[in-house]
């Protein structure tokens, strides 16, 4: 029984491809009071991942076959539900977050929220602070002001791997519609304001020092056009004027 929520379940969903240098420190750092069930979800890592995944009191799931990492992460909010999770946390191998970060999250959880993400931009000058790259904090404090402008969704940030997922986003959400790829993270945030669900955020950090994973410059490129293409069909849905695959 977690610490957190008593009388509700709740699993962590860890989703992995080639972190086998952090994952013994992920598990150290990880409050296991926190968590009814920690799920690892490799994504067919052609390191030591598995190997030092299964070391530790987790369940591992290897997938036969890369699915990116949007699948990967229906993948694993399929299993956690299935499975009877009440909530399912998203945790990535690589460090870049604290795994306990739910924790601020308590009061959300019990007043209900269906969806919460983790906000580096509650905190004042976070590229400064966690060493945040200063191009990519420019682009994503715009990019986020500019979704929560025109979309009318009341967040601070919109490109984060800190997520909390609840019951009812599994069930009203049609988030296996959504991207496959790193688009999946942004796409499912406008999916739960389209659909009405409660959502709302936390103040988390991240470090950028040592092993981390993220877009490179290429991929983020397309990253961006794939934001700017969501947020036009999110505001043509919201009006009837087209409705977008991932809003149905």
């Amino acid at each position: 029984m977690n610490k957190i929520v008593r009388n509700k379940k709740i699993y962590a969903i860890i989703v992995c491809y080639n972190a086998a240098p952090v994952i013994a420190d992920l598990y150290k750092r990880i409050d296991k009071e926190i968590f009814d069930k920690i799920y690892f979800f490799d994504d067919c890592s052609q390191d030591k991942s598995v190997e030092i995944a299964k070391q530790f009191d987790w369940v591992v799931i290897e997938n036969e076959k890369n699915l990116g990492h949007g699948g990967n992460l229906k993948k694993a909010i399929q299993m956690a539900f299935e499975n009877g999770a009440d909530y399912a946390v998203e945790i990535h191998a690589d460090n870049q977050y604290s795994p306990n970060e739910v924790i601020k999250a308590k009061q959300k959880l019990l007043d209900g929220y269906d969806f919460i993400i983790g906000s580096r931009f509650q905190n004042k000058n976070p590229f400064l602070k966690d060493g945040m790259p200063f191009l990519r904090y420019i682009t994503n404090k715009l990019m986020s002001l500019m979704t929560s402008f025109i979309c009318g969704i009341k967040l601070t940030e919109f490109h984060t791997g800190c997520k909390i997922y609840g019951k009812k986003f599994y069930e009203k959400v049609p988030y296996q519609k959504s991207s496959d790829n790193y688009l999946f993270s942004f796409e499912i945030i406008l999916q739960t304001a389209f659909f009405n669900l409660k959502y709302g955020e936390i103040s988390i950090s991240s470090s950028y020092e040592g092993y981390h994973r993220s877009c490179n410059y290429s991929n983020g490129f397309l990253y961006l056009l794939g934001n700017i293409k969501t947020i036009i069909y999110f505001f043509l849905s919201k009006f009837n004027l087209y409705k977008s695959n991932i809003f149905r």
